[in-house]
């Protein structure tokens, strides 16, 4: 592992904690990543989120059970503004994670971020699909 990456991640989990000082951030050192942290759900905090330096040089983050996108390379400084960007903004309730099932299955997942009045999605993350006519539905995720 690169221990420059190492530092980037530790500083970027240190600016969400700076951030955010009344929630808990637990780091789960058996997850087989070189970082791993878990934010649970608490008072000011609806979903468990997870944060993580993976694969030597991508930062991950993950909400709920189904929404999880990675920013790579970490050494990119826009990167790790979009990672920060992402993390603090479903944490403070500016953006949100929509959820597309198909039956009881996700299907889909999308960082969406409000623009007047519509979301516009800024990352997204796919599930296992298959193309049964089943009804389509939607869930939110939201920190408000």
């Amino acid at each position: 592992m690169k221990f420059d990456n190492l530092i980037i991640a530790k500083a970027a989990f240190a600016e969400i904690a700076k951030q955010f000082p009344n929630l808990t951030m637990v780091e789960s050192p058996e997850d087989p990543v070189e970082l791993s942290m878990t934010l649970p759900v608490q008072p000011s905090l609806k979903y468990r989120l997870w944060l993580s330096l993976q694969n030597e040089d991508e930062l991950h983050f993950g909400a709920g059970d189904h929404f999880h996108i990675e920013y790579f390379p970490c050494t990119k400084p826009e990167n790790v503004e979009l990672f920060l960007k992402a993390v603090t903004g479903f944490m403070a309730g500016e953006l949100r994670v929509l959820e597309h099932y198909r039956g009881h299955r996700c299907v889909k997942s999308q960082l969406q971020k409000r623009v007047h009045n519509s979301w516009n999605t800024v990352g997204t993350c796919m599930g296992l699909y298959w193309p049964i006519p089943w009804q389509k539905t939607y869930k939110v995720l939201r920190n408000d």
